[in-house]
This record gives structure tokens, sequence and C-alpha cells, in this order.
């Protein structure tokens, strides 16, 4: 599987420069040009896949396939040289690694790591090629989470989940005193099952660290959560969801408040939405999604793996108003589209820690992933700014 580690450039940077305006939020955006949003591709790595900035902002860490198809995680410097492997020298790590995030101190990092030991039970039959997807990082089957030191060399397990349960999406308070994940509560393997958002302390101590006072919290009672992180503050996090029922072009972007979980969803278009951050002001959030693409939309896990969505960038107000596109990889009418059998898709992303600046898993066609660092122009963000 051909994948790599990318870097994009859309020109020069304006949400970062702290410019403010007295625009009408009720005011309908302009139309933006596309070829506003001209895009270049320089390669860091190859393969790569999902990322997450260091807090020194010159490291990042990342999950890549081997030969044997299980991924591990890495750290690279930007400029593609360093590339150092963390998860090749536990036995208790065979399998998939990944999903790294930093904690803010930048000592640790947190990760899913698949447990060897559980075998699937489904009533499906399932090839082992599907078991290898169900089980990686971003399904997160038999996934537990697992704390390392930022060298790799110290490690402990955090969680410890049952036959066809698991862990998802790990992302540390903007203080480092919290963890947010997703966890299956109910496997349904022929299905989504039924996920919840964990919420814990996170301590370290003389032994190491820990997790403790972890909750529950199902908002809205959806079948389907997967989280994002958190808001600058702390304050409040943003997660995907599912209404019972649907299914993953049927996610939507919410915003939840942790003092009154009081929930605000913030899309409502029946498309793939995911990946929703705040920018590190605040002001704003960007995720991706499916929306104004014509593509097939899967019903099924196998449908989605053989025809993936093609996604795009958006921005919006934290309010959920003033949607905007930003990216334009599946406009064959634009300069920035990427011609790739299969067309673009967009995973997991991170924001640079003091600016504008995002390292993203970007997909071409069915297999290569590369992992894109995106600066966006002042006509794609002005109607922002």
């Amino acid at each position: 599987m051909n994948r790599s580690i990318s870097i994009i450039t859309l020109g020069i940077l304006v949400i970062s420069c702290g410019c403010t305006g007295s625009r009408n939020p009720a005011e309908p955006l302009e139309e933006i040009d596309p070829s506003t949003c001209i895009i270049h591709v320089e390669t860091i790595s190859d393969p790569g896949g999902r990322v997450s900035w260091h807090p020194d902002q010159n490291v990042i860490a990342f999950d890549r396939a081997g030969t044997d198809g299980y991924l591990d995680i890495y750290v690279i410097h930007l400029d593609g040289t360093g590339a150092t492997c963390l998860t090749n020298t536990d036995p208790r790590l065979s399998h998939h690694n990944g999903n790294p995030s930093w904690h803010p101190s930048g000592r640790y990092l947190v990760f899913q790591s698949q447990n060897p030991d559980l075998e699937i039970e489904t009533p499906i039959d399932m090839s082992p090629d599907m078991e290898k997807f169900i089980t990686s990082p971003g399904i997160g089957i038999h996934n537990n989470l697992w704390i390392m030191t930022s060298d790799g060399t110290r490690r402990w397990q955090m969680t410890h989940v049952e036959k066809n349960h698991g862990a998802l999406h790990p992302h540390f308070s903007p203080d480092g005193t919290a963890l947010l994940w997703t966890e299956i509560i109910n496997p349904e393997l022929g299905g989504m099952g039924h996920w919840a958002i964990r919420l814990a302390d996170f301590t370290v101590d003389e032994n190491g660290p820990f997790l403790s006072n972890i909750q529950t919290i199902r908002p809205l009672d959806l079948q389907l959560y997967e989280v994002h992180g958190f808001s600058p503050d702390g304050m409040s996090i943003l997660f995907s969801g599912v209404e019972s029922g649907g299914y993953y072009y049927d996610m939507e972007i919410y915003l939840m408040d942790l003092t009154t979980h009081t929930v605000k969803r913030l899309t409502h278009n029946d498309e793939w939405d995911e990946h929703a951050h705040f920018t590190p002001d605040g002001s704003h959030i960007v995720w991706v999604s499916s929306e104004g693409i014509a593509q097939r939309k899967g019903k099924t896990l196998i449908e989605i793996i053989e025809n993936p969505p093609r996604l795009e960038y958006w921005i919006m107000d934290p309010d959920g108003t003033q949607k905007q596109r930003l990216s334009y990889f599946n406009d064959p009418f634009s300069p920035g589209f990427r011609d790739v059998s299969g067309g673009i898709g967009l995973g997991d992303f991170d924001i640079h820690p003091l600016e504008f600046k995002i390292v993203a898993k970007m997909r071409e066609g069915t297999q290569r992933e590369l992992t894109v660092l995106l600066l966006f122009s002042h006509e794609c963000t002005s109607t922002h700014s």
C-alpha cells in the first residue's frame, strides 16, 4: 500500500494574524473562487497516516503501516529527517498502534494499541483483511489506550477492553489534566455498534500516569460518537455523532459544554461530517465533509471500503453559522483538483499549537495516504476574518 506524508500550502495565513471583522453573522457569504485555493504538495515521508503536532511545533507523531500490514507510531521532523519508530520493540504492541496524540507538556503520547490476545467473534463471514481493517486505529475494535514517554522508552496501559469492544480517538485537554476518548459499549460488528464518550482525570505520580474519575457521557442518546477534542479553553468538546439507525454518511458535528452538558448540533446536511477542530484562538471550527460532492454513499462497511468517501475541508463559526468550503481537491474545474481514480478523502488532522496550520491525513484513491500541512489564503478565509 503506497502512502506518504506531505505538506500542502494554500497561500498567505490570515486567521492566525489576529484580524477581526464587523460583518453581520446573518450576512450571506461571498462566493469563493476555487482558483484562489491552489494547493502545493510536498512529501515528507512515505508512507504516513494520522498525525499530531508536538508542542515544540517542529515534530509530529504519526502512524504508518509496515510490510506486515500493521500500523506503528513514528515521530519525524517536518523537514523529513529523524523518523523514529516508537512501538516496534514491545511484544505487547505487536499488532496495530496508532492515533497518537501529544500531551500538552510534550512529555507523553497517548495512543491506541490493538490487544493481540483478543479474537473477533462475529456472525458474519470476515476475511483476514477485513479483521485487520476493523481492528485498525480508524475503527478501534480491540484497541486499548496506552501512554508512552515521548521517546517511547516507557509505556503504560490505560484501558482494558473486552472482546469486540474498543477505544477510539484519545485527546488530552489543553491543560493536560483530562483525557477524552470514545468507547464501544455494545458491539454489533455487522453494523456500527453503540458507543459512548469517556472523560477521565489524567494524573502522573511516582509510579507513572493513570486515569481516575472516569465518566460515561451519551449526549442526545446517539448510536455513534467520535470525539475530536476540546475547545482551547477546555470548557467544551467537539464530536461527530450518528442517530440510532443511521450510518456513517449520517454523521453530524456537535458541540457540548462540559459544565452544563448543553449540546448544539452544528451541521444539518445528512452528509459525512467528521474531524472537527477549533482554531487555536477558538474563533472558528474546521472540519471535513462530503457536502456538495457527487459520489456513491455506502450503506455497509464493505461498500464504504470499496468506495471510500470523497471529502473536503470546511470552516464555520463556533455556533455553526458562516459555513464555507475551503478545499477543492475533488472539483475538476479547480486548479486544486487532484485527478485520482477514487477521489480524495480527508481523515484525522491536528492544528498547529500556536497558529493556524494543519497537519492532516489525506487519502488518494482507495489506498495511498498522505499527511498534509495547510495554510489558508486570504481569499479562502477573508469571509471569516
